[in-house]
This record gives structure tokens, sequence and C-alpha cells, in this order.
């Protein structure tokens, strides 16, 4: 029993020794084999990092056929510069203006750039990652096939200076088309001649210079260099000479005469040519102007002899006579003008008549001024000038006005002015006046006897001579109903005195009319 108990030990330690011994064994191999596949992986990765670059470019790369394999990065920066100058070219424009002008932009006014980095970065990691191989078969690919890049140029301009310069040129070339005009001619009306002198307009030139930038912009992104020309156009000014002859017409034309006494009084004469002469060539602006309103006695001024005015018969008392003063006979102008006016279909903005009639123009068309009472206006109501032209007649002896501006509007092509008799006013009982300076027993008529009237006056438009619509009132006009007076020495007494025929002097000073 003993021996087999241990019979039975021995055989267990054998089995144990036998069973440490083939775990040793197989432990052995396995490590050996361990070490033998890193012995060969560390082999392959030596040999796949001797074939990283060392910072050069691999053998077949080019870049614009240039090759780089085995340079640096900036080794091949450098060799490529000469690429790119001759890429980018030498960068310039003339650009030409004017008579034999021009203007030359160099380097400085451009900015170049290159993709040559973008192309190094990405060439510089060809055939550079990837198992042992893969990167060989990429080293022989490049070495076999190579690769080329092609370095892209691109040129802009600096636009804001080149354009202020291109501007500052092209504006020496620049001018402003001219419009014809006109004025009046005042001295047609003695000398003869049109109304108006005209001047032809004159175009104008507009250099294209935003072209011209432009041309340089786009050239220069195509590396195009070379000579821009700043062309330009022709401007034909907005108003020709045709335009104006067609646009002011005469609106009216009046004229009154002086050929008879009293109204023919050589100071009376001086004074209506005198005040036509100023009132000749007036212009008056259209009523959204300032200057719109025309007033007789504003141009004319103060009628005093300082000035000019000879003293000639004007109406005193409420027209109950009339006396020689300063400026006698300048109403004659004002009543012609007003005639013209109504009939040019101006607008009236004051205007009253001669307390008494007067005989150059019919009744209940004059206009009365004086230099310190009552004037005359008239506005110009249309949407262009008005001119005005006076003169004097002396073969003739009339006082002539014409008045121009736009033609009136299609429904009239004529105005005819016009008054009516209202009433009479016949005169009341004859009237002593006293005058301190006679003595007794003297006297002499002051004024004799008037009748009153009064007026309305109107305009009628026409067209092609056919009346237009119904008469207009215009104004209506009161003339002054006065009895006969007498002017008597201090004392009288009509009940008790009697007027000797023998006593009776001539009035101090009297005149026969305005």
């Amino acid at each position: 029993m003993k021996r087999i108990i241990k019979y039975g030990i021995t055989a267990l330690l054998c089995a144990a020794a036998v069973f440490m011994a083939v775990k040793f064994v197989n432990s052995t191999l396995a490590d050996g084999m361990d070490n033998y596949v890193n012995n060969i992986n560390t082999e392959v990765e030596a040999k796949r990092r001797a074939l990283l670059s060392d910072g050069t470019f691999r053998e077949g790369i080019r870049v614009n056929d240039i090759p780089i394999g085995g340079m640096t990065y900036n080794e091949a920066k450098k060799a490529l510069e000469p690429v790119e100058k001759e890429l980018v070219g030498d960068i310039g424009f003339k650009v030409e203006y004017g008579d034999n002008r021009s203007i030359d932009f160099g380097r400085d006014f451009f900015y170049v750039s290159y993709n040559t980095d973008e192309i190094l970065q990405e060439a510089i990691l060809l055939a550079n990652d990837g198992e042992f191989e893969a990167l060989r078969q990429q080293i022989d690919d490049l070495k076999k096939n190579g690769k080329n890049y092609e370095i892209d140029c691109k040129v802009s301009a600096d636009i804001n200076r080149i354009a202020s310069i291109v501007k500052e040129a092209g504006d020496s070339l620049n001018v402003d088309p001219v419009n014809a005009s006109f004025k009046p001619n005042p001295n047609s009306v003695t000398d003869g001649g049109d109304r108006f002198t005209y001047v032809d307009g004159k175009n104008g030139y507009r250099a294209k210079t935003d072209e011209a930038v432009a041309e340089i912009v786009r050239r220069a992104q195509e590396l195009d260099y070379g000579t821009v020309k700043i062309d330009g156009e022709v401007i034909e000014p907005d108003v020709t000479k045709d335009m104006l002859q067609g646009r002011i017409v005469r609106r009216s034309v009046y004229k009154s005469s002086y050929s008879h006494s009293p109204y023919d009084a050589p100071n009376r004469v001086a004074n209506i040519i005198k005040a036509c002469g100023i009132v000749n060539g007036t212009v008056i602006e259209p009523k959204s102007w300032n200057g719109y309103v025309f007033s007789i006695n504003k141009k004319l001024g103060k009628r005093t002899a300082d000035k000019g005015w000879l003293p000639a018969p004007g109406f005193v008392d409420s027209g109950a006579r009339s006396v020689d003063s300063p400026g006698g006979g300048v109403c004659h102008v004002s009543s012609t003008l007003y005639n013209a006016v109504i009939k040019a279909d101006l607008e009236i903005v004051y205007r009253i008549n001669h307390s008494s009639h007067v005989g150059y123009v019919p009744w209940g068309q004059d206009a009365t001024i004086d230099s310190n009472g009552p004037d005359f206006k008239f506005a110009n109501n249309t949407k262009d000038f008005i001119y005005v032209f006076m003169w004097v007649d002396q073969k003739k002896q009339k006082v002539c006005c014409e008045i121009w501006g736009t033609p009136f509007p299609s429904s009239f092509d004529k105005i005819e002015f016009y008054a009516e008799l209202l009433e009479e006013i016949p005169p009341t009982e004859m009237e002593y006046k006293t005058d301190r300076t006679l003595q007794p027993h003297y006297w002499y008529i002051y004024n004799n006897a008037k009748t009153g009237y009064k007026y309305q006056s109107y305009k009628q438009y026409y067209k092609n001579d056919k009346p237009v619509g119904d008469p207009v009132k215009v104004a209506t006009s009161t003339y002054r109903m006065h009895p006969k007076r007498i002017a008597v020495w201090p004392g009288f007494n009509p009940a008790v005195d009697y007027l000797d025929p023998a006593y009776k002097i001539d009035p101090p000073g009297e005149e026969n009319n305005s």
C-alpha cells in the first residue's frame, strides 16, 4: 500500500515537471516570435522613416517647369522669384489725355499677389505620409511621372489713388455746355434791328474718367499693361438759339399821340422821352421770383429839377387846373404803358385814373402817377420773363410801348381794351375862392366848370378775330366834376361886390392840361 502511494506521488511530480517544461518551451518560443516581429517592424519603420523628407521637395516636383526636387522651402522660394517676376512683367500704364498730356502709373500704384506659398506648402507634403510600401510607391511615381504646379499671379490696382489722379486730369478737360442766351436790345427802338440779341450756345465736354479707371483695373488683372486713353463725349446745351427765338413773342403793342396842343409842349415831350428811355428795356421776373411787380414810380425815381426833369403842366387841385411842375407829362408814359399791360394780359396791382380827363388816351384808360402820390404797378403773372420796350417816335409824335414774353395760351391770341360811359356828373353852382394876394376889385377865373364822368373799362379776348367769352371788367374810373371857381380879393362879398371886367387878370402860373 505504501509502495502504491509512493509511485502515485512520483507520477504526479513527473507530470508536473513535464507540464512546467512544456510551458517553459512554449513561453520561450512565443517571446522569440515577438522579438522577431518587433525586429522586422522596427526595420520597416526605419526604412519608412528613411524615405520621409528631410525638409526638401521630392524629385519630380516642378513649379512652372522649374525642378525643385531636393530644394528646401526657402531655396525653392528663391529659385522661383525670376518666374514670379517674369509672370507679372513690368507693371505700368500710361494714361493719355488732352493735347499730348499723359500720366504714368508705375508699380507703386498696384498690389501684386502670387499663390507660390500655397503651392510650396502643398508640394512639400507630397509623398511624406503613409505606410512604407505606399510611401515608396508615391516617391517612385513622382520620380517617374513628376508633378508640375503653375504659379497664379494676381495684380490689383490701388483704385482710389488712380481714380483721384485720373479724375483730376479729366476735370482739366471738362467744359460745361453753355446754353444759348438772349438779352433785350433797347437800342433797337431807335436804331432798328431785332428787339433781342441772341448768342449761340456752346457744346461742352465730359471726360469719361470712370471708363479709363475701369480699363486700368481690368487690364491690370489680365497683366495687359500699356497705354490707356481718357475718352470723352460732347455735351450739347439744353437750350439752343432756335428754341429761344420761338419762345419769346410780342404780346402787345400800344401807341398814343402827342401831336396836338397842349401835349406837344417841348418840355413835356422832353420829359416823356426821358421817362421812356428809363423804362425801355425793363426786364420783369416771373411771379415765382421776388422782382415780379413793376412800379413806375420806383423805376423813374423822384421827378425833381436837380435830376433833369423839366417843368411842364400837371394837374393840381384834384384836376381843377394844371400848373407847371418838374416831370410834367410822365403820366402820358404811365397811361401808354397801362394800355399795353392790359393788352398783354398782365396783372394790374395798382392804378388810378386822373381826376380829369386827358386827351392822349381814351376815357377810362389812363393811369396817373406822381412822385409823392399815385403809382402805377403791375405784376408779371406768367412763368417767364416779361420785357418792356418804350420809346418816342418823334417823327410821328407818338409814345410807343411793346411788351414781350411767352405766347398767349391757345385759347386766345389778342385782347382789346375799351371803356363805356356809365354816368355824367354835371358841375354845381359857381364858387368863390379867396386869394389873399389880390388887391381889392382884382379877380381871375381860378378854374372853369367841368362835367364829371364815370366810366367802366373792359377787356375782350379774341381768337382769330372772333370774341372769346364775355367782356371782362377791368376798372371803374371817375373823373371829378368841378364847379366854376372865381378867385377874388379878401373881403369880397358876392351880395354887394361887383366883378368888374376891367379888373380881371390872368391866373398865376396857369396851364391848360397834364
